[in-house]
């Protein structure tokens, strides 16, 4: 028996029945289809309407077409029956359940999702959120999302990579750049500088990109010769040394005598400055 037959004893197996009036006016007890759990008849019977996704399809006397409508979007709904479903059945639903690690269309998905993640400042743990899977699995249902651990091991890196060739590649064709840069402290004493460069491009674009945010050299100094230190270090590593025109931060005099060790323009932040004469 091919698999469409199979198909067809798997959805006519032994349910509650229900009576039909037959062309001669009698009535007798008919097998209930199991598709019948996943779909509502129409007030004239003609046609069946789909619990999840509300497509009106005409019944024509049988149920192949809804089975149909439901092994092609909405899979899933089907292995969710109370009776185990045959193994035949099941290898016939859901012959990929899942995208493979190699398929094409996860890997755009994966790096929607961790776009999503780092454009709205999103924690890792948002992939594990109940309303979000929920979402997914009834937008792709193919598509498993990845863990956490996934997203933050694999996934963050390599775009830092690719971005990183990517900004790396543009500044290299920058004459020069203005910087602003701040130093934040934690609760264990503990420096974090971030440093964001600003330039014009060739077709004369004002662009920001963020070169770092890290711990300062030695996170626990918080004189201007560490923070000198850990600003030079970072430009190094993006070939800016020898590009950098100015510097804006606070008016913190630290900020100012590190920029004078570095030999940097130092230019004061004006809404700092505005809110100290607030």
């Amino acid at each position: 028996m091919d698999d469409e037959g199979k198909m067809e004893n798997y959805v006519k197996r032994a349910e509650p029945t229900e009576e039909v009036e037959t062309e001669s006016g009698q009535k007798r007890k008919r097998e209930r289809s199991v598709v019948w759990d996943h779909f509502k008849k129409s007030n004239d019977k003609a046609y069946g309407i789909c619990n999840y996704c509300g497509k009106h399809l005409k019944t024509a006397g049988n149920t192949s077409n809804l089975l149909d409508h439901l092994k092609r979007l909405h899979p899933s709904r089907m292995t969710a029956d109370k009776e185990p479903m045959p193994k035949t059945m099941a290898i016939f639903l859901n012959k990929e359940p899942f995208y493979g690690s190699d398929s094409n269309v996860k890997k755009r998905l994966d790096k929607k999702v961790m776009n999503m993640l780092s454009k709205s400042v999103l924690p890792f743990s948002f992939v594990d959120d109940e309303g979000f899977v929920e979402l997914m699995q009834e937008a792709v249902p193919r598509y498993k999302v990845p863990s956490r651990m996934y997203f933050r091991d694999v996934m963050l890196p390599t775009e830092y990579e690719q971005l990183s060739l990517k900004l790396r590649a543009a500044l290299e064709t920058v004459k020069h750049v203005g910087l602003t840069t701040d130093l934040w402290t934690s609760a264990a004493n503990e420096g974090y500088i971030t440093i964001t460069c600003h330039y014009i491009t060739e077709n004369f674009k004002l662009t920001s990109a963020l070169l770092s945010t890290a711990p300062l050299i030695t996170p626990t100094n918080h004189n201007a010769q560490n923070i000198a230190d850990s600003i030079s270090s970072m430009l190094a590593k993006w070939g800016l040394l020898s590009k950098v025109v100015t510097v804006t931060t606070d008016n913190d005099t630290t900020m100012k005598k590190a920029c004078d060790i570095l030999a940097f323009k130092h230019l004061p932040c004006l809404a700092h400055t505005i809110n100290l004469l607030a």
